[in-house]
């Protein structure tokens, strides 16, 4: 009978200490988390930020871009498609001397089919686009951002937009080099 309460008081230092483990960590919790969250995302994390004024709003757009990647079903491009991609693309360049803004238009319209052939769902609006596009490509969705709310205008501000979705057109297509028709556009 003496055992009985050798085992309460065991049970009992194993669920205190288990508590005060819990305790512990949970002020570590939502640091580890906005650490996370920034390493992943890098200047779009900041974006987020501005954009919502608060941390826990930031995070939660954040989370809910994870999410939404996650729930999508994407797939490789076929050298055919891709290549068609890389050749829209050099269209888009060479009507920049004539017309910068309709080709920056033309530009995000590259951007939006290339997700769409990946797949991502059709109609889906660009910002939100860029948002779940940001969970794979940070670094170019935010250089995107960064160009279009620098303020800037004229045809240096288009040029350097025009880069910037470049950038993110290579980063679709895997590093093909679609600002100039990649491979398959010499032929």
């Amino acid at each position: 009978m003496e055992t009985t309460p050798l085992v309460i008081l065991v049970l009992v230092v194993i669920l205190a200490a288990a508590g005060a483990g819990i305790a512990l960590r949970s002020p570590l919790l939502p640091a580890r988390r906005t650490a996370r969250l920034r390493r992943r995302f890098g200047a779009e994390y900041d974006h987020a930020l501005r954009l919502h004024g608060d941390a826990g709003a930031a995070e939660r757009d954040l989370s809910d871009r994870l999410s939404r990647r996650s729930a999508l079903r994407t797939r490789a491009l076929p050298d055919d498609l891709r290549a068609d991609h890389a050749r829209s693309w050099a269209a888009v360049q060479r009507e920049f001397v004539d017309d910068p803004g309709h080709s920056v238009r033309d530009a995000r319209a590259v951007v939006a089919a290339i997700a769409l052939d990946l797949g991502h769902p059709p109609g889906e609006e660009f910002e939100h686009l860029l948002g779940t596009l940001s969970v794979d490509h940070p670094r170019e969705v935010a250089e995107v951002r960064r160009v279009r709310e620098g303020g800037a205008e004229g045809t240096e501000h288009l040029r350097e937009l025009l880069v910037a979705y470049r950038r993110l057109v290579d980063a679709l297509l895997g590093g093909t080099d679609a600002h100039d028709g990649g491979p398959e556009a010499q032929r």
